[in-house]
């Protein structure tokens, strides 16, 4: 194919993928609860079949769904597209869901505002910006009759950004994903690739004393202060943990103190107390410890249990229970693949990119589930994504993405389909 001429039928396709991802903006799927995936669907399952792809939709079982620990409603409903050429099987998959919008945005979160070159919007960094950079790559290499080299596939998946039971783990773990992955979340536009991401587990902690009245609270157990020496050895573990460092280069965001992938440990939410004159009877308090490669699940299950027997004999308390939650696993991403040398191949031509960092990143992903449903299968991932170093947006109020960021992308996408 005549790259250059892609390239530009990308720029002059500006409209038609900004279009796409401010209908898909529009659509509010903050999760939890996570409705309105059919909704999102209905969007773009015609633009899919436009262009030569029969699509199915596949809803995550109650069974599965009802493992999630969050207030959940409506159907976790998925699409699976596929474009059946007899050519080798690529999955390219992003996840619809945003987390909800928590502090004062400047911007309409669900408005898809566009401002001096960006566009603002819950999603448009993470990750509904893919579903408009994949579908104006397919667009593109439709309207020019160019055929793809794969039987091109896009899943379009639920429930990423609370885990447990993502959608892309249960169409993984149903044979729906090749092993030959376009991973569309934690790419970088900058001359960075992502070779590992961490796991992460939720600890929910509950302390329980005894209330009485606060004028004379000789008589009760106080959960909260009771949980204060399980906190102070949770704190110790927490030094211990974040001193451990990872084979894995760490992704050079500004200001990062290591040079390697890292454990995280944070002591998160607390929840105690009803009434200033009632001594609390129960305390709860929420951990979220992300995991690296080398750290085993079972190993971390134990260590933080031992710390907080160590933190109860040193207590009143009358009782203290934990509860797990894996939420995600950790995955190491060789780069060194046939998929992850194309990738940068196609970053070179669209971006000029002549040498590139390579580093892990403690946020977690629904990859880790594919990669090992996908087992014995060697997997090979080329990843993409519209990730800045300098400014790491997602999650953030006045979340937004560059215009050219979605240009940039989608010439990505479309060279590493086609050319």
């Amino acid at each position: 194919m005549n790259v250059q001429e892609v390239f530009k039928r990308v720029e002059q396709s500006e409209d038609y993928i900004v279009d796409v991802l401010r209908r898909v903006v529009a659509v509010d799927t903050s999760v939890p609860p996570g409705e309105n995936y059919g909704r999102l669907i209905d969007l773009v399952e015609p633009d899919f079949r436009k262009f030569g792809f029969e699509t199915e939709r596949v809803v995550v079982p109650p069974d599965k769904v009802a493992q999630i620990p969050l207030p959940l409603s409506g159907p976790r409903e998925n699409l699976v597209a596929r474009l059946k050429n007899g050519r080798p099987r690529l999955s390219a998959y992003a996840h619809m869901d945003v987390v909800p919008v928590e502090e004062a945005w400047t911007r309409d979160p669900f408005g898809g505002e566009i401002v001096d070159g960006r566009m603002y919007g819950r999603g448009t960094v993470d990750m509904k910006y893919a579903i408009a950079c994949f579908l104006g790559a397919v667009k593109v290499l439709h309207d020019m009759g160019i055929e793809p080299r794969y039987a091109l596939e896009c899943l379009l998946c639920t429930d990423e950004e609370i885990g447990v039971w993502p959608g892309a783990r249960f169409l993984a773990e149903q044979g729906y994903f090749s092993p030959h992955l376009v991973w569309m979340e934690l790419g970088a536009i900058d001359p960075v690739v992502v070779v590992g991401a961490a796991g992460s587990v939720s600890i929910r902690i509950k302390a329980r004393g005894r209330s009485c009245h606060s004028g004379v609270n000789w008589m009760g157990i106080n959960a909260i202060e009771e949980m204060v020496p399980v906190m102070q050895d949770l704190l110790i573990l927490k030094k211990e943990v974040e001193q451990r460092l990872s084979r894995i280069a760490s992704f050079p965001l500004p200001g990062n103190p290591f040079e390697k992938m890292t454990p995280m440990f944070n002591l998160d939410i607390i929840h105690a107390g009803t009434k200033e004159n009632i001594v609390p009877a129960e305390c709860t308090l929420i951990i979220n410890r992300r995991y690296i490669v080398e750290e085993r699940y079972d190993d971390l299950v134990a260590e933080i249990e031992a710390a907080l027997k160590r933190g109860r004999d040193r207590s009143r308390l009358l009782d203290l229970e934990a509860d797990f939650t894996l939420a995600y696993t950790p995955v190491e991403i060789d780069p060194d693949t046939e998929a992850g040398r194309r990738a940068r191949e196609a970053m070179t031509a669209a971006c000029g990119y002549p040498d590139y960092l390579y580093g892990g990143i403690s946020g977690s992903t629904d990859l880790g589930f594919v990669v090992e449903a996908l087992k014995p299968e060697k997997v090979q991932v080329a990843a993409f994504g519209v990730i800045r170093a300098s400014e790491i947006l997602a999650h953030a109020a006045d979340e937004f993405v560059y215009v050219e960021d979605l240009l940039t992308m989608t010439k990505e996408l479309a060279y590493y389909f086609a050319a």
